[in-house]
């Protein structure tokens, strides 16, 4: 009984966390997409009390104010099967959440609106505390960090040097820093060692100046061999 008592909790559980659903709100030009059904109550929650709701269809859904939440949470109901309009709702601050309501987008009971722009500034407040050291660990670690913008960016043979090949394949950009993730291959027949400081590495301006260079094994196999590639981490400060 214990057993079935617990995998009914789980599933429950299970049910209650596909049934939420958080939507990052970016600013003023954000459209934001919330689907709703006939049978089911939406609760949408925003992150700041709303002075004012304008509803371009207001036959289309019912909205209903939830008491007890500061007037940030709304339950919302479609009143058709197939139906979108857009919602105008103007909050306390002045930021204006510009909503579209329809049947056609997943539903989900509970829909928490996140303020995306308020992230993205302590994001960046805490990549622009890293220094090169930090950056160049996330990198080897491949580890999203906030604040910090990668960007897939393959250049084949971006330079060469004794028989080995040097091709770009990431760029990291903190509000103050820049790493590249470097794919190195040793293309002679026999060992051949990376020689970081003696590595002209292509310049341009938006990268800014290099400060450190780091590779976690200089001494590559043959080609052909286990071992015979590599990862260089660069990293560059911008003024």
């Amino acid at each position: 009984m214990k057993k079935i008592l617990s995998a009914i909790f789980v599933f429950m559980l299970m049910i209650t966390v596909a049934q939420a659903k958080s939507i990052k709100w970016e600013g003023d030009e954000d459209v934001l997409s919330i689907g709703l059904n006939m049978t089911d109550v939406s609760q949408v929650t925003f992150p700041e009390p709303i002075i004012n709701i304008t509803v371009e269809d207001p036959d289309y859904v019912d909205v209903l104010v939830v008491q007890g939440y500061g007037n940030k949470t709304f339950r919302m109901k479609s009143n058709y099967d197939n139906m979108a309009t857009r919602m105008f709702l103007t909050g306390k601050s002045g930021n204006t959440y510009v909503v579209i309501v329809t049947t056609g987008v997943p539903y989900y009971a509970i829909v928490k609106i996140v303020d995306g722009t308020k992230i993205n500034t302590i994001a960046k407040a805490i990549a622009k505390k890293l220094d090169e050291n930090a950056l160049i660990r996330a990198m080897a670690l491949d580890k999203d960090v906030p604040g910090i913008n990668r960007e897939t960016h393959v250049i084949p043979n971006w330079f060469t040097g004794s028989n080995i090949t040097f091709e770009l394949s990431e760029i990291w950009q903190t509000p103050l820093l820049t790493g590249l993730v470097v794919h190195v291959q040793n293309k002679s027949s026999v060992v051949n060692e990376v020689n970081v400081p003696a590595i002209s590495i292509p310049k341009t301006d938006e990268w800014g100046e290099l400060r450190k260079a780091s590779m976690e094994n200089l001494r590559l196999e043959p080609y052909g061999k286990p071992g015979d590639k590599g990862l260089l981490f660069l990293v560059f400060t911008r003024q």
